[in-house]
Formats: C-alpha cells, structure tokens, sequence
C-alpha cells in the first residue's frame, strides 16, 4: 500500500471546459433523468452466462453455464475518461458551497462540526464519508477537504474547472493496481460461496471505474453520544445487566434521564451512518444518467474481504486492522478496521489516537471548538475566515451562546460510558466495525448491443447513443 500526496493542478483542456460546460448546461432536466434512470449492468467489454470461459487477473477460472442472457461484448472495455470521473466523483460528494445549518441554536447545534458543504449531506456535516476510487491506476480515496470560496461554489462557466481541480488535488492513493478481487474469489473450502456476488461476475475488470462510498461509522458513535447525553438527556444501559453503562452518577432529572441499551444506540448510529452512502450513491447515477454512461449499483459484497481483513483469502485492499477481539459481544462487532494511516482512519477506542474514553472526547470537542474550528470563540473561527455562511454578526452570536456548548457533566459521562464499553466489552462502539464501505457503483460504457436483443432498444438512451462522439 501507497499514499501520495495531491497532485498539483493542471488547467483543463479547452475539451475538458467544454465537457464540463455541457454537463452543467446542457443536461437533461432532472425528471427527464429519472424517467430513463436504469442500472445498467452490461458494459463494453463484459460477458454474461456465455458458456464461455476467461482468466481473471488474480488467474482464477471465471465460467458462467450459458444461459437465455447469453453475451460476449464485441468490444473492448473503454475506461472512463479523467473528466467523466471527475464528475462522477463531484456527484458523489464534491464541494458546493457551504451548509446552512438552520436549525435552533438550543436543539443540538453542538452537533455540527464542519459548515463545509458536500453534494451529499451528512449528519452533523462530519465529512466521516469519503469515496474509494478503484481503477487500473490503483485505488484512490477522493477527499477534497474543507476550503470553501462562498456560499454557492460554482455560480457558472468560471466555476466548472473546480470540478477536475478537486479531483486531481483530491485523491490520495491506498494501493498499487488494483485489489486481487473478482467474482471467482472463494474462501477455502467453501468454492460455490460467492464473497462478491452471484450478480457481479464482472467486478473489478480492468478498465473500469468502481466507486465505493467508505465510511469512519465510528465518528459520529462518539460525537453522536456527547449530543444525545448533552441535548437529548438519553443514557446507556448494559443489554446484560439492564445497569447504566458506566453513567450512573450522571442519571437524574436535568441530566440523565431517558435509558436505550447499548446495542439500541448503536443500531441507531449504524442505520443512520447508511443514509449517505445511499445519498452518494444516488447522485452518481443520476451524473452517469446524465453523462450517457451505465451505472450498476451493488452492496452485495464482503467489504470486510476488500479492505484486506482476511489476507489468506485476498490481501484485498490492504487496509489495517486490529486482532479479532474474542471479548466481542457479538461476531459483528469482533473486527475493527483501522484503515489507511494519515488518510482515511477509523474512530474507536481504545486505538492508537483513542486509548481510553477522556481522549476520543477531548477530540471530539476539539474537532468542535478548537483553534479555527466551526466553533471556535477566536478571530480564527472557519465561518468567520471564509465569510459565510451567517453574517458576521450571527457568527459572534452562536459562538458565544452557552447553547452551543457541550457540557462538562455530558463530556464526563460519555468518556465513563466509553471507559465502561472497553472494561467489559474490549471495545467502543461494542457491536459493529467502525470502517464500511458496502455500497457502491460501477460506473461504465454501455454495450447498446446487450439491450437491443434482448429488450426492444428503448432504454438507450440518446445520450448514450452520442456518447462517445461528445466525450471521446
């Protein structure tokens, strides 16, 4: 595994200005888009229950029994260009500009942490969602930070640019080539349990772009408990013993008030954490729709085997990871991703950032209130440095509101309730891995051909037709 820094920025083309001006201008309305919005699975270059037999790149047999579906691509597979990316990519959770955040100061404003916006919302704006790109060239993660130049990013033509800048500044690569994954890939012993799919027997071909929406779930565990104890008055109860989890001097009226168990809260926190995936996922078909491209939308994979948990099986992605931890209350919560040191990081205790519950919540209220922070009382406040997106005047205001402060008693209960997780369970959060990233896109070229035998042609699209005479 590798990591480069962002590459500098190179001009677009006066194609790629062109390219781009046409995606901002001259895409089909949004109802349009949903009316011919399919996945398309079949891509220049891919087979389907063909009868015939290939050699993966990992030299594993790839066979499906010919079937009624029966295709060989007569073409090769053509990779997506740098600016079809870029877009896709933009789609998924590019800059736009700043959030609002227009919600009553008293009802958990605390809870924000970055006002920067993205093309896809996240809770608490906490930017715990970045984008795995994988391709020929290696697989990438798309962070293109936090700088904001106003409220609305891209007002028109001069704007367009930042779309290809934030690619190329924006990714950092995590592996060399891409990942020994494909459909054939078994887990010893067991040569008909697909870790990827029955569906996806043309994963991972060379020459096409998998995106894949990867997310630190941990994150917003610990700055989601410091608002629910502060705000929402919640606590935890051990699901064992019923018992507040580490809390119990804290439970009183104004205080602790309202028990959940601890595997409630953290369902709670995982099925919220999916929400922007399906978000980012979403727009970028809507952008391969647009663009005349195919989209094929998948979860049903092992993302634990693509990040590189099970080495005898696949190095996979090489991601690291923590020992199984055998005290583990359930088998879902026994690994914990780390993942890649100094670009994209999972949040769990104890960690080699987080050893015990007093440090994750010092980070958290740093994240908050710290030195050029969101929150933060000094000249160096973000919102006041990027002019936006309250009024000067405003942002003097909320900083200074004791409501928007987190509590000491609510700080001091989460670092116990955390302490307590780890003394009896080994971990925070106890019953999930902290690192996902198990849904995603393949975003490809289509092969018309596909869908003219075997349904009546009326599902290419225009767009797609065109396609390579106005993108290549």
């Amino acid at each position: 595994m590798t990591t480069t820094a962002p590459r500098p920025e190179a001009a677009a083309t006066e194609a790629e200005q062109r390219q781009l001006k046409e995606f901002f201008e001259g895409t089909r309305t949004l109802p349009q888009l949903l009316a011919t919005l399919r996945s398309r699975r079949v891509a220049m270059g891919y087979r389907m229950e063909s009868g015939t037999e290939e050699t993966s790149r990992g030299g594993r047999r790839l066979f499906q029994p010919r079937g009624p579906l029966a295709f060989v691509s007569e073409h090769p597979v053509v990779p997506l260009s740098e600016v079809e990316e870029a877009i896709v990519a933009w789609a998924a959770c590019g800059p736009n500009g700043m959030a609002h955040w227009d919600i009553a100061s008293s009802g958990g404003f605390h809870e924000l942490v970055r006002i920067a916006g993205r093309t896809a919302a996240g809770p608490g704006n906490s930017f715990a969602h970045d984008l795995l790109v994988v391709k020929d060239e290696g697989a990438f993660i798309y962070d293109p930070g936090t700088e904001r130049e106003r409220m609305v990013e891209i007002e028109g033509e001069k704007d367009y640019h930042k779309v290809l800048d934030w690619y190329r500044t924006g990714l950092r690569k995590v592996h060399d080539g891409r990942p020994d994954i494909d459909w054939a890939l078994r887990a010893p012993g067991a040569p008909n349990a697909s870790l990827f799919g029955p569906y996806q027997y043309n994963i991972n071909r060379e020459g096409t772009t998998w995106f894949v929406p990867v997310t630190d779930v941990g994150w917003l565990y610990f700055s989601a408990l410091l608002n629910i104890f502060d705000a929402w008055h919640v606590y935890l109860v051990d699901d064992r013993t019923g018992l507040p989890a580490g809390t119990s001097k804290w439970v009183g009226e104004g205080k602790l008030e309202f028990p959940i168990t601890i595997s409630q809260f953290e369902q709670f926190i995982f099925q919220v954490e999916t929400y922007p995936p399906g978000s980012m996922v979403q727009n970028m078909r809507l952008a391969a729709e647009a663009l005349g491209l195919g989209n094929w939308i998948f979860c049903g994979f092992f993302d634990d085997v693509l990040m590189g948990a099970f080495p005898d099986v696949t190095p996979g992605l090489g991601f690291v990871h923590e020992p199984l931890n055998e005290r583990a209350p359930a088998a879902s919560g026994a690994l914990k991703t780390f993942g890649v040191p100094g670009v994209k990081e999972a949040t769990y205790v104890p960690s080699p950032a987080y050893p015990d519950g007093t440090a994750v919540v010092a980070a958290m209220l740093e994240q908050k209130y710290g030195d050029g922070a969101t929150m933060s009382r000094g000249e160096d406040n973000w919102m006041l440095r990027h002019h936006g997106p309250y009024t000067e005047q405003t942002v003097r205001a909320l900083v200074e509101s004791p409501a928007v402060r987190i509590s000491d008693w609510a700080a001091e209960a989460c670092a116990a309730c955390f302490d307590y997780c780890v003394e009896h369970y080994g971990q925070a959060p106890v019953y999930f891995n902290p690192m996902q990233c198990n849904f995603g896109a393949v975003v490809h070229h289509v092969d018309p051909a596909f869908y003219e035998k075997y349904y009546d042609g009326s599902s290419v699209t225009p767009q797609i037709k065109s396609h390579f005479r106005e993108w290549h």
